[in-house]
């Protein structure tokens, strides 16, 4: 496996998405600051899960390798429920701007974390049935126990879903209610950053381990890109909620 260099990439998006997180929440009167807020924050725990994961567990030597395998197996299906209810979370984030709920209220903040917890723990379950065969109904084939057709597809395709989503919610926003193009800019490129992470992690990674001397593999450009995605998606969000900008049509509408 080609971990180290994931690693160190996966350390340096926790703290630099922790420091977007923290400007999010410092913009006072820009609307839609907690919802982008927890977006963050959920997406950093996405990132501590990758490195305990990914990078601790398999390099550690305290541990037996059946211990290293148990833990990484439950930390890869806490993996598939947190990406699965992260991209959730990021069609309500869309969502707030038409100010179907207050920002920023109990109401808003509660629906985002309650109905992402439902996804979190289902999605949990599916997995962990998938991965263990709790049950008999999503039993893994013997062949081969880790692999399930709905999960994978849940997994790689849910996310693409979700940021097309996303991407249509904002343009309706920008097109429909402000004279600014420019923020569609970082819509395009949170799009593309992401398609090309995925596209790199599930299909050269392999091959980009194996040439490099496994040293860097398409978990770090996954990461890499994810990130630059995340940080677009801050982008936008910034400049289209200047605090008390003029760009907004405040009659017709708030965002």
């Amino acid at each position: 496996m080609c971990r180290n260099t994931d690693f160190v990439i996966s350390i340096i998006a926790f703290f630099f998405i922790a420091y977007l997180a923290f400007r999010a929440h410092r913009k006072i009167d820009a609307v839609g600051r907690r919802e982008m807020t927890l977006l963050l924050s959920f997406f950093c725990i996405m990132l501590a899960f990758n490195i305990a994961g990914a990078d601790l567990i398999h390099g550690s030597s305290l541990v037996n390798k059946a211990s290293i395998a148990s833990v990484r197996l439950w930390l890869g299906v806490v993996n598939t429920a947190l990406v699965v209810s992260f991209f959730w979370a990021l069609i309500l984030f869309g969502a707030v701007g038409f100010q179907i709920m207050a920002d920023g209220s109990l109401k808003s903040m509660l629906t985002i974390i309650g109905t992402s917890l439902i996804i979190l723990i289902s999605m949990g379950y599916i997995a962990a049935d998938t991965a263990l065969g709790i049950s008999d109904g999503l039993k893994p084939k013997p062949s081969d126990p880790l692999y399930s057709p709905g999960v994978f597809t849940i997994y790689l395709v849910f996310p693409l879903v979700a940021i097309v989503i996303f991407g249509l919610l904002q343009m309706t926003i920008v097109i429909k209610f402000l004279s600014a193009r420019l923020p569609m800019v970082w819509l395009l490129c949170a799009f593309i950053c992401f398609a090309a992470g995925q596209a790199i992690m599930f299909g050269a990674s392999k091959k980009m381990c194996e040439s490099t001397n496994r040293r860097i593999d398409g978990a770090f450009f996954a990461t890499l890109l994810d990130t630059a995605a995340m940080s677009c998606v801050y982008g936008f969000w910034s400049a289209i909620t200047v605090d008390d900008s003029n760009v907004y049509e405040e009659e017709e509408y708030k965002f």
